[in-house]
């Protein structure tokens, strides 16, 4: 493997993820699977599930309920119950400092208010790969359990011998899922934003999925509510001379591991610092990894901040003191010691971000993608003052009804 020119970094992250969150394929075979979903619920979903997940699935095995899952959550081993109790614990505790409260203004005309309510049924997105994810149940459902949401669907597909993971099932339980439906991708996305015969529709979907995954979301954005376009995983390492190869090799391993799709760069000023790490890139078949070699550190940090990755990790001391100036990225990982798989699992931070260069305007999925906001507004007193200014603005856009309401409170009795 060779040194990539810093300034195709852009264009190599581009063309991994297909020009932008998806690509034009994608788009289209996720269009197809939604308009199928949408006319023939469950069965359509069952006619994917067969093809990629589960030949012999029956209707009767795409959904559990929270009974079903509680009980198959039994199974899972102690140790790894334990390690979930731990990563439940650290992401509650970050996630509750997220909790949204009410903001109020009070003067001599009234009361406003912005008052957050909890959705009433949200849908997240669960993807497996050769294993299930019980990290991502975690992420996703312990911002809507803070959030007090009444409902929550977990969409994960089903494998290949029908089983229901019982890690899987052990993080549902502890966040509160009300119903498992057994499929993945773009069709679990249809089915939670239109419904099928065996589950309702959803008011939002969350969570990361696989690029036709994220072209769905997109899809059904005009009728369900979603967090972010989420697809296939980025990290680009900054790194300075004083980071340690062996291990920012690990790191770039572990980013490959996402599979198909994934992409990986270690950008650095550093040649033996780049070199060191070539020999366990080079193996690397399932995911796109590079090396690109940068005048400086300053040039590095500005490339990783105009790709707008979902990780950025700033490798060493000289890398980590410029934290300050990535302002674009899911999430920035500061210093050597700050493995970007801590944040996949025990650091309390969530891992579900944005990808696909969406992190120029996109957030980490938070407790506020649970709630929707309302104002509250009640006047009172003397409305003259506000009445005239409102009549003058109402009059100027050409809206007179909207003038006279407004001059009618001015003599309107409080009741």
């Amino acid at each position: 493997m060779k040194f990539r020119a810093l300034s195709s970094l852009g264009r190599d992250i581009a063309l991994a993820r297909g020009g932008g969150a998806f690509a034009p394929r994608e788009r289209v075979a996720a269009e197809a699977i939604v308009r199928a979903v949408r006319r023939d619920g469950d069965a359509a979903v069952l006619r994917i599930v067969s093809r990629f997940d589960r030949a012999e699935a029956r209707p009767r095995d795409l959904v559990l309920d929270a009974k079903a899952i509680r009980r198959s959550a039994r199974a899972c081993p102690p140790d790894t119950r334990r390690a979930l109790d731990l990563a439940y614990a650290r992401i509650r505790a970050f996630h509750e400092r997220q909790r949204p409260r009410e903001s109020q203004r009070r003067d001599g005309h009234g009361d406003v208010r912005l008052v957050p309510t909890p959705l009433d049924r949200v849908g997240a997105l669960v993807p497996r790969g050769i294993a299930a994810y019980p990290s991502t149940a975690l992420m996703t459902g312990v911002p809507s359990q803070i959030a007090g949401v009444r409902e929550l669907v977990v969409a994960s597909p089903m494998p290949r011998d029908g089983s229901v993971d019982p890690a899987l099932a052990y993080a549902l339980d502890l966040v509160g899922a009300t119903t498992l439906y057994r499929a993945g991708g773009a069709a679990a996305v249809a089915a939670l934003a239109y419904g099928t015969g065996s589950l309702g529709r959803v008011d939002k979907i969350v969570g990361p999925g696989n690029t036709y995954a994220t072209a769905a979301k997109w899809l059904v954005s005009a009728d369900v509510g979603i967090d972010a376009l989420q697809g296939p995983s980025e990290l680009i390492v900054v790194a300075s001379s004083d980071a340690d190869a062996g291990v920012l090799a690990l790191d770039l391993l572990a980013q490959a591991e996402h599979g198909a799709g994934a992409f990986a760069a270690i950008v650095s000023d550093d040649t033996d610092l780049l070199r060191a790490t070539l020999p366990a890139l080079a193996t690397q078949r399932r995911a796109r990894v590079f090396a690109y070699r940068a005048k400086d550190l300053r040039a590095s940090v500005r490339a990783a901040d105009e790709a707008a990755p979902e990780h950025v990790l700033l490798a060493g001391r000289g890398a980590a003191a410029l934290a300050a100036h990535v302002r674009h990225a899911g999430a920035v990982f500061v210093g050597m010691r700050s493995a970007v798989a801590f944040g996949d699992y025990v650091a309390g931070t969530n891992h579900s971000l944005p990808t696909g260069g969406t992190a120029r305007w996109a957030s980490a999925l938070r407790v506020d993608d649970f709630v929707r906001w309302t104002s509250r507004v009640s006047l009172r007193g003397d409305l003259r003052g506000l009445a005239r200014a409102g009549a003058a603005i109402a009059e100027h856009e050409g809206m007179p009804y909207h003038r006279s309401s407004m001059e009618a409170r001015m003599t309107v009795e409080v009741r």
